[in-house]
């Protein structure tokens, strides 16, 4: 591959290097906040804030995401999607909340760390596309940073809530929720709760999709005490219990999903005229998912099994931020945490006693590190933001039983330690009042999961391979450039940006000619291993129009492309989406009408990455809603059409391309008060 083309391609659409301008917060950044929406996006230089309504809180996160530009979900059913930005995914990405780190235990990713978090409790989710402060750990890709929605202190109101009630007319899903808070001058307290269930759900033309059911409940108890004018203590609750999860594009279903996610912080904010705040967080949580195959139907199942998992996550971090005369803030963040993942499976043959394997035999890993950001106001028209990140990495097996398994899959050395380094600058020019010029570029590096280095024939079904994991991977690194520009006048608004991402030491999975597979029907086995490039660019564009006070059109546009050195597509990518709305927002009334676009993706690798090409699709989804006063409570109701024409589609990064919901009507009734 011609990586010279893409460079010199790439140079050109770059503005000059001294035409920096920085956005108030951290660049290449997305912040989506329920309830009052902020948006900044790559070093935008305004805030766009829209009142949200009561329905977006009863809206699965998973959907919210796929709103994001830039983000893109993997589905292996109705439940549990698991995001990507810009083609990226797993361990090129980081998850975290509230700055907590957090791993699932399922070894085939049924439970991203976002299934566990609900809008009932959360108030943003912070989307960085590329190494920077706010991704928590070093990255390739940027990552989600969800932000546990905190109990106000001294509010006007001593007592709020909300209460809500949802329902689709697909596969008959209901939701309730329900928050109460209370706030006195030094302390506030929060709790919430959410119940979801939902049966099979029916594609388009009507087809029902078996094991697409789920259940589930999430709750969360927040607090706050000030001690003093400038002391706080906050505490944080999670517990989320999903159980009955079916997972049609896999081989096997849920019996249980657990999560219960905890943390205790001191902040000190004095607002003094160089330390702004200090905050330090201790945190723990624990992940508990059991794989099971007992309701699927016998000639589904060759060999029943059963799959259970286990993830525990110890860690704190410690930030300050300085400014300096108005024209220099400094942020310092020290963190680490350890990470210990187990996951076993036991083989039931008819005839023949059971056979059990560790397929994660008690892997941990060891992070420590430190951040350093330092943010530069030049002139009243250009900021630039440089830091660095490093991070001492350890990785080993616990267990005398995970290294006596293991052993006899590598020689040498099971233990890895590694040190990563990330550093970035970013930055933006603003011409005038109505135009306005951003850029970036980074060194990247992220080490390989404790799956790639220690899976033990993990199943892939993307693909059909079974996988075994490699402790001699070489650490990932990537090379990261985005430039793009962006002009507001009277009625429009434009932004556009191209971005790359220069790969070395791609990490795949590589077929190991002579080894047996270990599930039924398995095509064979390969072995994480690295690529020694790869590159992946794209574009994305956003139109606003707003020709009335009440009216206004929108337009998203992302186009990514990727292949390795070897001339191979690199897997999941989506290809080309276009979502355009149409919103009248008049008196209390609001009607939302969206067509969303994919082209075909036909750039695809079978032979290499085992995937197949998907077609094109669009969708038609309406909604129209209402706010009611009603003296000092607000009664919001939202009714939502989605798939109007009932199409029967599938997006490319949808697991082995099982359909999506058909028509859908959604009610949403939610009372704040």
């Amino acid at each position: 591959m011609d990586y010279t083309k893409v460079i010199i391609c790439f140079l050109l659409c770059m503005p000059g290097a001294v035409l920096l301008r920085a956005q108030e917060d951290t660049l290449l950044r997305s912040v989506v906040t329920l309830q009052e929406v902020i948006v900044q996006q790559d070093g935008r230089l305004h805030n766009s804030r829209e009142r949200k309504q009561g329905a977006d809180l009863q809206v699965p996160t998973d959907q919210l995401l796929e709103k994001i530009s830039g983000v893109n979900m993997i589905r292996r059913g109705n439940y549990a999607w698991e995001p990507a930005i810009r083609g990226l995914n797993a361990g090129q990405i980081n998850v975290t909340i509230s700055g907590m780190a957090i791993f699932g235990a399922c070894t085939d990713r049924m439970d991203p760390a976002s299934s566990y978090i609900e809008p009932n409790n959360l108030k943003s989710v912070a989307v960085s596309y590329g190494t920077n402060n706010e991704s928590y750990g070093s990255t390739i890709g940027g990552g989600f940073n969800f932000k546990l929605k905190q109990p106000r202190l001294n509010s006007e109101k001593r007592f709020s809530g909300l209460a809500g009630l949802g329902f689709e007319s697909n596969a008959d899903a209901l939701q309730t929720l329900a928050a109460l808070e209370y706030s006195s001058k030094n302390f506030a307290v929060r709790g919430n709760g959410i119940f979801r269930k939902a049966g099979n759900y029916a594609a388009g033309g009507g087809s029902r999709i078996d094991n697409s059911q789920y259940a589930k409940w999430n709750g969360g108890l927040s607090a706050v005490y000030r001690f003093s004018d400038h002391h706080f203590i906050y505490t944080d609750y999670i517990q989320d219990e999903g159980w009955d999860i079916g997972y049609p594009a896999l081989l096997m279903d849920v019996a249980f999903a657990r999560a219960k996610i905890a943390s205790v912080a001191y902040r000190y904010q004095p607002h003094s005229k160089n330390l702004h705040h200090w905050e330090t967080k201790l945190y723990f949580n624990t992940i508990d998912h059991a794989m099971d195959d007992t309701k699927r139907p016998k000639d589904q199942v060759p060999v029943h099994m059963d799959m259970p998992g286990t993830s525990r996550t110890t860690g704190f971090y410690s930030e300050a931020l300085w400014t300096f005369d108005n024209a220099h803030h400094l942020t310092v963040r020290l963190n680490g945490y350890r990470n210990r993942l187990h996951a076993e499976m036991t083989m039931y043959p008819e005839g023949a006693a059971s056979m059990f394997m560790l397929t994660i035999p008690d892997a941990q890993r060891d992070v420590a590190g430190l951040d350093i950001s330092h943010k530069m106001h030049i002139g009243q028209n250009a900021e630039i933001v440089a830091g660095a990140r490093a991070d001492y990495t350890g990785s080993s097996l616990y267990s005398a039983e995970g290294k006596q398994l293991f052993s006899g899959m590598h020689l040498g050395n099971l233990g890895r330690s590694t040190l990563l380094y990330n550093i970035y600058l970013n930055g933006a020019y603003r011409m005038n009042n109505h135009a306005q010029l951003f850029a970036g570029v980074a060194r990247a590096m992220r080490s390989a999961t404790l799956q790639e280095m220690y899976g033990f024939y993990l199943f892939n079904r993307s693909d059909g391979f079974d996988y075994i994991g490699n402790p001699g991977l070489k650490n990932e690194a990537s090379c990261n450039l985005s430039t793009g520009a962006r002009f507001r006048k009277s009625i429009v608004a434009i932004e556009g940006q191209v971005f790359a991402y220069f790969f070395q030491h791609y990490i795949a999975g590589m077929q190991v000619p002579g080894y047996s597979a270990m599930t039924y029907g398995a095509r064979g086995v390969k072995r994480y291993g690295n690529i020694s490039s790869a590159v992946l660019y794209g574009a994305e564009a956003n139109i606003e129009v707003k020709p009335l006070s009440v009216l206004t059109l929108k337009s998203s546009n992302t186009y990514i492309h990727g292949q390795d050195v070897n001339s191979n597509a690199l897997p999941l990518i989506a290809p080309f989406k276009s979502v355009n709305t149409l919103s009248v927002n008049w008196k209390e009334y609001r009607f939302t009408g969206e067509y969303e676009y994919a082209a075909a993706q036909r750039h695809i690798s079978s032979t290499f990455y085992g995937e197949l090409s998907s077609p094109s699709y669009t969708i038609v989804n309406l909604a129209a809603g209402k706010s009611i006063p009603i003296k000092s409570t607000l009664l919001d109701l939202s009714i939502s059409l989605t798939n109007l024409f009932d199409r029967n589609y599938y997006t490319h990064l949808d697991i082995l391309k099982i359909p999506r919901l058909g028509r859908n009507l959604t009610v949403h009734l939610t009372l704040q008060f």
